[in-house]
C-alpha cells in the first residue's frame, strides 16, 4: 500500500483542511551497480582531495560555492539554518485561476491529495473547485524546502503539481534555433496536408499504449541471464530514411495513418 509522504492541512481563510500526500507518479527505471569484474565485488567510492588524491576525512570537508574558477566561498551549516523554512504543516492558499492560465513548462512533480480524519471539507472544496472550473495556487514546505503548487479537483478528487518557479524557466528568446521562424514561408497547401495528417493522426488518449521499451526489453536481458539462459542480441533497427520532398513525406504519412485506421474495423467486423 502506497504511505503518505507528507501530512497537513490546506488553509485558505479561515477553514483548514486536513490532507495527505501520495505519489501520484512512481518511476520506473533500471539500476546497475558498478563491479570488480575480477572478484565481482561492488566498487565503492571515496572522497579524495582533486590537489593530492588523499582521502579527506568527513571533518574536514566543507561546502563551498564556486564564484570564480577555481575561488570559493565556503558557507558553514549555521549560516543557512536562518534562510531554511520552517517544517510548517499547511498548503496555504493564495489565489484561484483559470487552468489554461498555467503553462504546462511550470509543472513538475505530482501528488494524489488525501482527505485526513474528516472527508466532508475536502469534498466540499473539491467540489467547489471544480464546479468554478479553478486551480488553487499555494505554498508549503517539505523537507526544509519550500514549493509553489498548483491543486486542481478531478472527478471528486483533490491532485497537487509542484510548480518551477519563474527564474527557472528557460526563456525561449535564448535558443538561437526558435528565432526567426516566423520568417520561414509555408504554403496553404502544405499546411492543408500538415493539417490532413493530424486529423487522421487524432485519437483518444490512452496512457497504456505508451511504455518504456527500453526498459522492458533490459529487465527481459537481466531475466533471461539471471536464469543462466544465452540472450541473443537482435538487430540494430536500420536508420530511416531523410526525408527531402516535404509534400511527399505528408502525402505519404497521410496514406500510411488512413490506412493504419482502416486494419482495426476490419478486423472487428470479421469477428
Amino acid at each position: 500500500m502506497p504511505r503518505p509522504v507528507w501530512n497537513g492541512t490546506i488553509s485558505f481563510g479561515l477553514v483548514a483542511i486536513p490532507v495527505k500526500l501520495y505519489h501520484a507518479v512512481r518511476k520506473q527505471s533500471v539500476s546497475f551497480n558498478q563491479l570488480d569484474d575480477r572478484t565481482m565485488a561492488r566498487i565503492k567510492y571515496k572522497k579524495v582531495s582533486a590537489v593530492d588524491g588523499e582521502e579527506v576525512p568527513d571533518e574536514h570537508i566543507v561546502k563551498g560555492f564556486e564564484v570564480s574558477k577555481d575561488r570559493y566561498v565556503v558557507v558553514d551549516p549555521d549560516e543557512l539554518e536562518p534562510f531554511i523554512p520552517a517544517a510548517t504543516k499547511t498548503v496555504d492558499l493564495e489565489e484561484f485561476v483559470d487552468l489554461e492560465e498555467i503553462d504546462p513548462v511550470f509543472y513538475d512533480n505530482a501528488y494524489y491529495v488525501a482527505p485526513g480524519t474528516n472527508p466532508k471539507p475536502y469534498v466540499l472544496l473539491a467540489s467547489a473547485m471544480e464546479e468554478a472550473g479553478k486551480v488553487a495556487i499555494g505554498r508549503f514546505v517539505m523537507r526544509n524546502k519550500q514549493y509553489t503548487a498548483a491543486i486542481r479537483a478531478e472527478e471528486g478528487r483533490l491532485i497537487m503539481s509542484t510548480l518551477a518557479y519563474a527564474d527557472e524557466v528557460v526563456d525561449p528568446a535564448n535558443i538561437d534555433e526558435l528565432q526567426g521562424l516566423d520568417d520561414v514561408e509555408v504554403s496553404k497547401k502544405e499546411i492543408a496536408m500538415a493539417e490532413s495528417l493530424v486529423d487522421s493522426l487524432t485519437a483518444a488518449f490512452e496512457p497504456e499504449k505508451y511504455r518504456d521499451e527500453y526498459r522492458e526489453q533490459v529487465v527481459d536481458l537481466i531475466q533471461i541471464k539471471a536464469a543462466g539462459q544465452e540472450f541473443e542480441v537482435p538487430e540494430a533497427a536500420a536508420e530511416k530514411p531523410k526525408v527531402v520532398d516535404l509534400m511527399a513525406a505528408l502525402e505519404a504519412s497521410v496514406a500510411k495513418a488512413k490506412e493504419e485506421r482502416k486494419k482495426p474495423a476490419r478486423k472487428k467486423k470479421s469477428a
